[in-house]
């Protein structure tokens, strides 16, 4: 059970009680509370005065009072801070309830009961759609262990640029929210004291520069809590396991949820990772993972007493044998960490790793072999189990501490195949694509492995096949024992994945590789099924398939979101899921485990569903997919991502990491409840209406240069970098490229600019429109279906969580009129001067017009929105917002206070002094800069053009070979400018920022 807002953890009450008692924090309180009274007044006047914005008449207010010395900075900076405290708290209560946290006993029972339900037999109740129900007989072991050593979920973690917070504040976060540190004891008074002076007395803002070194750090910190809540897990299966099968089940080794990592591996549009930052990385979870097996075998040694039996003699060579293999990896993973390596230090280690001296481990074969041994060795089960969850360890993760995920974008895959075929244009163009494909299949049947070496490797320049090089190299030498997926993003084409499988085989790596188109793009979406299909017509592909024994493909919940719209998206790549059940059941394709990645994270924007953990799995694949798949007896296996610091926090703590594996885990295992009756999927006329409604509305609103306007009224610049990836899209070419396009924003960034500007446009956006086309029908479809219903709740969340006068008061920034209104106000005084300069600026920008078009197109739809869910509540369905009054009011101020700061921002700029135009840059394109907020690269221009001190007094003889009596007595010296101008703009930028994280915290995640 959740805990209610009155069952907060000691160790928040504790942080809330000392920010309400903290002195510091008075004056701020008073203004929070006094903003709020007269927002809420103005709203309930809003009905008298349809015209009023209260979010900018309070935005206005602040900002004159400032200039008045009426309030000050520092108390707005406390003020942010009071506000970010408590979003941080509200935050951290938000995370218990989500993933309905439990303590380590309790979610062990939840787990006993699903291996004792997976160990029973079922009886078909309904053949159409394929519900059991449990006998209460036992199946046989052997088809238990089947059942127990399949991978039947997996976790993926990425590292997206979702580091919003400071490696600190995100195990404070963590460890706030499960009320435990991160060994798992309760909080001790200490621990508190120093986790709420942490939140309380610093700012929020992430880790500055983080690099892919750093994240790489957070996400081992990750996987290795996944691990110890997988530890608690193969327990309880091995305890349920001994209790049925008491003769057998020694002979388990546990698999039920795999974990993967692609940090270091995604190479989807970024130039930035070498092929040796991908080893050394790929090196460093191996040698994690082999000093993990030496403590585990030396803890069991110590604990038994093992020293002077056959028994410990098998562990101690066990031991020393993976002893050695990691000394080879740190020598290598050492090596290849160095920032540049010459040609000859490249030849030396590539003749150390050829030479086989049998000190390399790549096979898991030995080890588990030598467990197994060291397992019939004895007769005490506390130690049987321990050998049996080492040897689990090993069959599950193999000589990594994750499995590998690479990432390629499909360009990088056409332009390395390009030459051998003697492709023109894009693989599909239409007057070419025979031929293409033609040459394509040549090519794969006459493929025949190649040999390659480091050198060879080194000097490849094409990404694509460079990464196929360094696979086959990894293989070889590094872990032979699990299989690597190959993503490809942008995939729309079966040509690709062609293309994947010829170099797959041209460099001998197809029996180790799972090849994984991703789909996300609408054309992506419904064409899905119809790539697979042509896919399968392919000898080559079904033979490739076949063979593995699983069908992978990835579906995006980012770029979708973005083009789509995020439930449109979503209910695409539902239907892309059940398209692919019924191919490959009129395929009769047997023997083969469909995998679908679907790559959702941690905000409403990237499909993570707000209500509950439950809903969000049951969101990102629905249980009509579900049972499509059981009832064509198609084995599935779901993964899903997370994404950054934002994702790894649901593994901060062990009650933490064990509560939301077990979640997957009954998401995974259980029955899906679903109902064949439901008239989304059964009223599809209708069903696929609002679909198409909700889908134009998205893909019109992306291509609309209005849109591009309101994105980049600010575009990134409210934002820190939360990671090492570039928000802007990297290109390997960049021809026909519109940089303009919001398309060339990253998702996440583009998630997180609505976010600062106030309305989830992607998540609550367009279905206004779809309900007012039938209202009526709509009402009467949200009361029968379970699906609507879910979807229709993440949408009143962040309708709830936006406010589009927050929007509407930035695009007001723009508008010349609201500087004459503002100038005209306080007349003949400097300020009044600022504003009619500003007044002009603004309105060469052109930013207004377009911004207020797109507003204005949003407005209407968010009026049929309420009117929808007023129908709702009016027919007894009432939509109530999982959050507090305050968190929404906390949210609007933290916007008031930054506008009313940019509006400082705006007005200091117009009292920067005139320069002579240097480098091609003058005083009006400066300040187009500032009133973009791109601040940093504006000041740095401002200092260089205008030192503190410049001119030289001294021209000695010595110094310059001849006397001079010349002094410049115009020393120019800009002080007064640093301090009164320059100087609080970057405070005032600082502090926007700063609200950014506040901002972010409030809804839960950052983009």
């Amino acid at each position: 059970m959740a805990k209610s807002k009155t069952q907060k953890g000691f160790a928040l009450n504790k942080l809330l009680s000392r920010l309400k008692n903290d002195d510091k924090f008075t004056s701020a309180t008073e203004l929070r509370d006094e903003l709020e009274t007269r927002l809420v007044a103005m709203r309930h006047e809003a009905v008298s005065h349809p015209l009023s914005n209260p979010v900018l008449e309070l935005a206005h207010d602040l900002s004159e009072r400032l200039a008045a010395g009426h309030i000050s900075v520092d108390l707005l900076t406390e003020l942010v801070q009071l506000v970010s405290v408590e979003a941080f708290a509200d935050r951290a209560e938000r995370v218990g309830d989500y993933v309905g946290l439990a303590g380590i006993d309790e979610n062990k029972a939840k787990l006993s009961v699903l291996f004792n339900n997976l160990a029973q037999k079922e009886v078909a109740t309904d053949i159409a759609n394929g519900m059991a129900i449990k006998t209460g007989e036992l199946v046989s072991f052997s088809e238990f262990q089947k059942r127990i050593e399949r991978e039947a979920f997996g976790i993926v973690i990425t590292a997206h640029p979702t580091f919003g917070l400071t490696k600190e504040h995100y195990q404070a976060l963590a460890q706030l929210a499960a009320d435990e540190n991160s060994a798992g004891q309760v909080l001790s008074e200490q621990e508190i004291d120093g986790l709420n002076q942490l939140v309380i007395e610093n700012s929020h803002e992430p880790d500055q520069k983080i690099d892919l070194l750093a994240e790489h750090a957070q996400a081992m910190l990750a996987i290795e809590s996944i691990q110890q809540a997988m530890r608690e897990i193969y327990d309880v299966a091995l305890n349920v396991a001994a209790e049925l099968y008491p003769e057998n089940w020694t002979e388990l080794s546990p698999k039920i949820l795999s974990i993967a990592s692609w940090v270091g591996y995604d190479l989807d549009g970024r130039t930035d990772i070498t092929w040796a930052t991908t080893l050394h990385t790929r090196l460093k979870v191996q040698v994690v993972q082999l000093r993990y097996y030496i403590t585990a075998l030396s803890k069991i040694m110590i604990d038994r007493n093992t020293d002077q039996d056959e028994l410990g003699t098998t562990l101690a060579l066990i031991k020393s044998r993976v002893s050695l293999a990691l000394h080879v990896a740190e020598k290598e993973t050492s090596f290849f960490g160095q920032s540049a390596t010459t040609e000859d230090a490249l030849k030396e280690i590539s003749r150390s790793i050829a030479s086989d001296d049998g000190a390399r481990l790549v096979q898991t074969a030995e080890l588990i072999e030598a467990l197994n041994r060291a397992i019939s060795l004895t007769e005490d089960d506390g130690l049987k189990r321990c050998l049996i969850i080492l040897r689990s360890e090993i069959a599950n993760y193999g000589l990594a501490s994750s499995h590998m995920h690479v990432r390629l974008n499909s360009v990088q895959l056409h332009n390395a195949i390009r030459k051998n075929i003697g492709m023109e244009g894009e693989p599909d163009d239409p007057g070419r694509r025979r031929g293409n494909f033609r040459a394509l299949s040549s090519l794969l049947d006459e493929v025949r492995p190649i040999r390659i070496n480091f050198g060879s490797l080194s000097a490849e320049h094409t990404t694509a096949k460079r990464m196929f090089m360094l696979i086959a190299q990894m293989i070889k030498y590094v872990d032979a024992s699990r299989p690597i997926r190959f993503l490809i993003a942008e995939c729309d084409t079966p040509f690709t994945i062609l293309t994947a499988l010829y170099y797959a085989k041209y460099f001998g790596v197809d029996e180790h590789l799972d090849i994984s188109p991703l789909f996300e793009t609408g054309t992506a979406l419904e064409r899905g099924s119809e790539v697979i299909a042509e896919l399968l017509d392919n000898e080559h592909y079904l033979a490739y398939v076949k063979n593995r024994g699983r069908l992978c493909i990835q579906t995006g919940f980012s770029d979708a979101g973005r083009y789509l719209g995020q439930v449109s998206a979503s209910l695409a790549i539902e239907r892309l899921h059940m398209k692919l059940a019924r191919l490959l059941a009129d395929r009769k394709v047997t023997g083969v485990e469909v995998v679908i990645f679907d790559t959702h994270g941690e905000s409403m924007g990237r499909g993570a569903h707000p209500v509950s953990f439950a809903d969000r799995l049951k969101y990102v694949s629905s249980p009509m997919t579900r049972s499509l798949f059981a009832k064509n007896e198609i084995p599935l296996k779901q993964e899903v991502s997370f994404q950054g610091g934002d994702g790894y926090l649901y593994f901060g703590t062990p009650k933490l990491a064990l509560t939301t594996v077990t979640r997957l885990l009954e998401h995974a295992l259980g029955q899906p409840e679903v109902d064949e009756d439901d008239p989304f999927y059964t009223n599809t006329d209708y069903s696929l209406d609002f679909f198409l409604s909700l889908k134009g509305f998205h893909e019109a609103t992306l291509e609309n240069k209005d849109y591009a306007s309101l994105l980049g009224s600010f575009s990134t610049n409210l934002l820190y970098q939360t990671g090492s990836r570039k928000s802007k899209r990297q290109h390997e070419k960049h021809h026909g490229i519109d940089r303009g396009h919001p398309s060339q924003i990253r998702a996440i960034p583009h998630n997180a600019i609505l976010q600062q500007l106030g309305y989830l446009a992607n998540t609550a956006g367009g279905f206004g429109t779809a309900i007012s086309r039938d209202l009526d029908a709509f009402v009467k479809l949200h009361g029968e279906s379970d699906r609507v219903r879910r979807f229709m709740d993440m949408v009143s969340y962040a309708k709830g969580l936006s406010s589009l006068n927050t929007p509407e008061a930035y695009a007001s920034l723009f508008n010349p009129r609201y500087w004459l209104a503002k100038a005209y106000a306080v007349k003949h005084t400097e300020r009044a001067r600022d504003q009619l300069r500003l007044s002009n600026l603004v309105g060469v920008t052109g930013r207004y017009d377009g911004m207020s078009r797109m507003l204005q197109s949003f407005r209407q739809d968010a009026i049929h929105l309420h009117r929808g869910l007023d129908a709702l509540t009016a027919d007894g369905q009432e939509k109530v917002f999982p959050f507090d009054t305050r968190r929404r009011i906390n949210l609007i101020i933290l916007h008031i206070v930054r506008l009313c700061l940019i509006q400082e921002i705006f007005l200091l700029s117009m009292r920067i002094p005139s320069f002579a135009t240097r480098d091609d840059l003058n005083l009006d394109d400066l300040v187009q800069d500032i009133l973009a907020m791109e601040i940093p690269s504006a000041l740095e221009e401002l200092k260089a053009t205008f030192p503190v001190h410049e001119g030289q007094t001294n021209f000695s003889a010595k110094d310059y070979g001849e006397p001079s009596d010349y002094s410049d007595n115009e020393t120019r010296d800009y002080s007064e400018e640093h301090q009164k101008i320059f100087a609080p703009i970057e405070e005032l930028y600082d502090l926007c920022r700063r609200v950014s994280v506040g901002i972010s915290n409030s809804i839960g995640a950052h983009g």
